[in-house]
């Protein structure tokens, strides 16, 4: 099946594309990829963005003349609550209307590429039995970064993959409505990523996962990405988590124990290291 994208919109699903905003974000970054999406060639989108705490003020007027402009859900909050707690607000938000057959993610500062959406969409309505689809992407802004990065494409795979590596690239990823009007949502408290925890979720309650083998997003990284993944305490949890959902998704073999035994090694290098391994081996696919 083909989407004809010069229906008129109401015969296209309705996507919302939940975003969250921090003051850290810059306004050519946040610009790049807001416009992005609302250039996509895909006719039924709705932006739902949450502003976490004080933005810059550039930010903050950008975002007052977007919401004129175009059709954005925009929502504040007068305090950083986080991530996780962001995008679970704008969750909630889009389960109140019932028009939305899919939520997209997006991050404030990548870039789309423009027939994202209409690939995804296409993709989710041509296999129904998949809850929740990603894509490849190309990484930029560090001297790590991968041209291409790509991904385990079927269920079973990305099932043994996870155990060990992350899934998803989290800002390409799209579900479907059903997977958040079960009362799932972005695990607030938790020693891993909030993205990490809510894949082994979903994977604990038998949702089905898939990702497009196409580059669909420009993903931005940067060194302080790394910092953030190193020492002790970080590898120590980020191990015992994934020891415990290794059992419970009854993926115990050497393989996956030696894997996520790897890990320690992984967040105890020096950055210069790290870099290098960083590039050299999330790549591959298993």
């Amino acid at each position: 099946m083909t989407m004809d994208l010069d229906m008129p919109k109401q015969h296209h699903p309705a996507v919302a594309v939940i975003m969250s905003v921090y003051k850290s974000d810059m306004l050519d970054n946040f610009r790049d990829a807001i416009e992005s999406i609302l250039k996509q060639d895909y006719p039924n989108i709705t932006v739902f963005l949450f502003c976490d705490g004080p933005l810059q003020s550039e930010v903050n007027n950008y975002i007052m003349d977007l919401s004129v402009r175009y059709n954005i859900n925009v929502t504040y909050s007068k305090k950083n609550v986080g991530l996780a707690s962001g995008l679970n607000s704008l969750i909630d938000a889009v389960l109140s209307n019932a028009e939305y057959e899919f939520i997209a993610r997006m991050d404030s500062d990548d870039i789309s590429r423009i027939s994202r959406l209409s690939k995804q969409i296409e993709f989710m309505i041509t296999h129904e039995d998949v809850d929740v689809s990603g894509t490849s992407c190309r990484e930029f802004g560090a001297d790590f970064c991968l041209e291409e990065k790509h991904l385990p494409v079927k269920h079973s795979d990305l099932l043994n993959f996870s155990i060990a590596r992350c899934p998803f690239i989290h800002p390409t990823v799209m579900f479907r409505r059903r997977v958040f009007e079960t009362g799932i949502r972005y695990p607030v408290s938790t020693q891993l990523t909030e993205d990490m925890a809510l894949w082994f979720n979903l994977l604990s309650q038998g949702f089905k996962f898939s990702n497009l083998n196409e580059i669909l997003l420009d993903y931005r990284v940067n060194s302080a990405m790394l910092k953030r993944r190193n020492g002790f305490r970080k590898a120590l949890s980020e191990i015992t988590i994934r020891m415990k959902y290794m059992v419970r998704l009854r993926r115990v073999n050497i393989t996956n124990i030696m894997l996520i035994s790897a890990r320690v090694f992984f967040h105890l290098m020096p950055p210069t290291l790290m870099s290098l391994a960083y590039k050299k081996f999330r790549n591959i696919k298993r």
